[in-house]
């Protein structure tokens, strides 16, 4: 069980996630492509191909790989759970987007087999004194670095994917 709460246990767990949506996604969008286009958001951005989304995985995968690398390093606990939670936050997306696509929708498997680990590790890191000030400002700091982020990326995948298809002629 000690290898469950190991702060590289996070990057391990999106990584896992994360291949799921590399391997699903664009073979997804092309399968749903036409009940896909009655979205007024495309889900997962406007990026098709599976490089491109790459580029964003290992983006946030070398963020992950930092933060645990850190958080190890100065024995941050505060800043893990922090980033945990978010990762964590990130599962209510998947589950919204099942419900309006009635469907599955990639990412969401792997996000439901993950929900009780990340639960158990939230549990062993919280902190005892709940109403501890720095617990919230972590926890808000965090959350915008990493909704941020992930906009930022969006962004900046359908880009890549114009270069990368430039690339490949």
């Amino acid at each position: 069980m000690s290898i469950l709460f190991n702060v590289w246990m996070l990057p391990i767990l999106f990584i896992l996630h994360d291949f799921e949506e590399m391997i699903f996604m664009p073979l997804w969008k092309k399968r749903h492509y036409q009940k896909l286009l009655t979205f007024k958001k495309p889900f997962f951005g406007s990026v098709t191909q599976g490089s491109a989304f790459a580029v964003g995985v290992l983006e946030e995968f070398i963020i992950l790989v930092f933060i645990s690398g850190f958080c190890q390093i100065t024995h941050n606990s505060l800043l893990y759970l922090s980033f945990v939670i978010a990762y964590t936050a990130h599962f209510i997306i998947h589950y919204i987007m099942c419900l309006q696509f009635m469907g599955y929708v990639p990412g969401v498997v792997t996000v439901t087999l993950e929900l009780p680990i990340v639960l158990i590790i939230i549990a062993h890191y919280w902190p005892s004194d709940v109403s501890s000030t720095s617990v919230v400002v972590y926890l808000l700091l965090t959350m915008v670095i990493t909704f941020t982020n992930l906009k930022i990326m969006h962004l900046i995948m359908p880009k890549i994917q114009t270069h990368l298809e430039k690339y490949e002629k």
